[in-house]
């Protein structure tokens, strides 16, 4: 079993592994509340989340599930998430999946982010590649690999529905070769 540290420190903001208590599922549920129609329109999670209540089955699954949920902290509060959502051993293989609270985009925040979680993923979880996936119109979310080095491999057409609708998803990786150069 891999170890996953408690912190990762960053310039500025830390990673940080918190268990998931009621207490953070309201902070959380509060967070999400404030700003539900920015997050619901690319996180589909958010429109299952109408009560503190609900959002702690979510944190339970999310952390059995990948072993790796980070709560982005700055000054002592938490902006945002970052984690892998899909992670394999054998396959040496993990994605990145993340959502940043809307007052703080556009400050290389969650660029940072990713290159502390990338980093993570091959130097000590021995990963050969990482992948994020983003929603073909969420331009601020596929700006983010696009500013990491990550190769746009191509659009699952149709591939994902949110409130009915399909939508395509934009697949972008970063092999371990290439993180070394």
């Amino acid at each position: 079993m891999i170890e996953f540290p408690k912190i990762i420190k960053g310039d500025g903001f830390d990673l940080v592994k918190v268990e998931p208590t009621f207490d953070t599922a309201k902070y959380l549920f509060e967070l999400v509340d404030a700003q539900r129609d920015f997050l619901a329109k690319w996180l589909e999670w958010v429109d299952k989340s109408n009560r503190p209540e609900d959002m702690y089955p979510h944190m339970i699954k999310s952390s059995e599930t990948t072993n790796g949920n980070y709560y982005i902290v700055l000054d002592n509060k938490i902006i945002g998430v970052i984690s892998f959502v899909e992670f394999s051993e054998k396959h040496k293989f993990a994605e990145i999946g993340y959502w940043l609270s809307k007052d703080y985009n556009g400050r290389g925040i969650m660029t940072s982010a990713v290159k502390m979680l990338e980093k993570f993923a091959f130097e000590v979880l021995g990963m050969n590649r990482v992948v994020i996936k983003a929603d073909f119109e969420n331009k601020k979310s596929r700006a983010i690999p696009e500013r990491c080095g990550y190769k746009e491999e191509g659009v699952l057409r149709q591939t994902r529905i949110l409130r009915g609708v399909l939508r395509d998803i934009v697949v972008y990786s970063k092999l371990k070769s290439e993180w070394e150069k």
